[in-house]
């Protein structure tokens, strides 16, 4: 089968918000703090200034529970969506292909979904976790400490955004799969 540059172009931007979200996710300075806080969905580092070295856990609060929950679930869909368009690549016919590349569509919408679900999840409830955190490695003594987006928490809105543009371009395509058929 000849593949549709809107099928080309969704399948390259999805690999590249692929990369992007997965490299968000491996690292662990999706807010950081002055040097002494850095904080990811997985875990978080604290900097000792007695010792002049970080140190690092992972994160087992509610929240962020719920955020790795979202983050796996994106994940596995970029999973699936990769194997429905290796499998596209196989039809003979844009029109067989249909209920593949509607699969595809979805996929994409649920990653997108996911993804912000997992920002925001992490956004709204980091300061509590913070002051947790701050009270328990660098004492009471400390005020709350100024928080701020990393490149990190940027990688993942950036996939966010490639994931959108993927899914407006495999829409297009299913859109012209059915138009094609009515013709």
């Amino acid at each position: 089968m000849t593949i549709s540059i809107h099928s080309a172009v969704s399948f390259g931007v999805l690999i590249l918000a692929g990369l992007c979200y997965v490299t968000s996710q491996v690292t662990d300075v999706w807010m950081e703090s002055d040097g002494l806080l850095s904080l990811g969905v997985w875990s978080f580092c604290v900097f000792s200034t007695d010792t002049h070295s970080w140190s690092c856990e992972i994160n087992f609060s509610g929240f962020n529970m719920a955020s790795q929950t979202f983050s796996i679930l994106a994940l596995l869909c970029y999973l699936n969506a990769f194997f429905l368009y290796t499998l596209s690549m196989a039809c003979r016919s844009l029109q067989k292909c249909r209920p593949i590349i509607t699969g595809i569509s979805c996929l994409v919408f649920f990653i997108v979904s996911l993804q912000i679900m997992t920002m925001i999840v992490f956004s709204v409830k980091v300061h509590h976790h913070t002051d947790d955190v701050t009270e328990l490695h660098l004492g009471k003594d400390e005020k709350r400490l100024p928080l701020r987006l990393s490149w990190s928490f940027t990688a993942a809105i950036v996939s966010t955004i490639l994931s959108t543009i993927s899914g407006v371009c495999i829409s297009i395509e299913l859109r012209n799969i059915i138009v094609d058929e009515f013709q």
